[in-house]
């Protein structure tokens, strides 16, 4: 899920915040107010989801990979052409990811990032360290 899509699937959440604190904020009861504003809320989520996260990330990554490929036949530096393929690649994963940390509370926002944070101590930062011994280890 994209930051804007992000930030509209916690909104709810967010108003539900400040009427936490005293501000009159009329209940949206989880969903756009009109028919015609909730089709185009679909609209987009649907166009975001399956389109551009789901396939179009996944041929900007495979267009680098082969930039690479040819990169490196050509006798250049293929690392930037990598490392954009990997990063178009973690896109729809993380998507995944933001989109199970999603609590429905007032507090969403900060549970997706407290999310995010503790899956990148968790689990990447653990790995990177791994591989970097390796790589000291190499390097000696």
């Amino acid at each position: 899920m994209d930051p804007v899509g992000h930030i509209m699937l916690t909104l709810p959440q967010l108003l539900l915040w400040f009427s936490f604190f005293g501000l009159p904020v009329p209940s949206t009861a989880g969903a756009i107010g009109t028919n015609w504003l909730a089709g185009m809320g679909n609209d987009i989520s649907t166009f975001i989801n399956s389109l551009v996260i789901s396939r179009l990330t996944i041929v900007i990554a495979a267009f680098f990979v082969t930039r690479a490929v040819l990169d490196a036949a050509h006798g250049h530096q293929p690392i930037a052409s990598v490392l954009a393929a990997m990063f178009f690649l973690a896109i729809p994963a993380t998507a995944d990811l933001m989109s199970t940390l999603q609590t429905g509370s007032r507090f969403a926002v900060v549970d997706v990032l407290d999310g995010i944070w503790n899956y990148l101590a968790g689990r990447i930062m653990p790995a990177a360290a791994g591989l970097a011994v390796i790589g000291s280890i190499f390097n000696l």
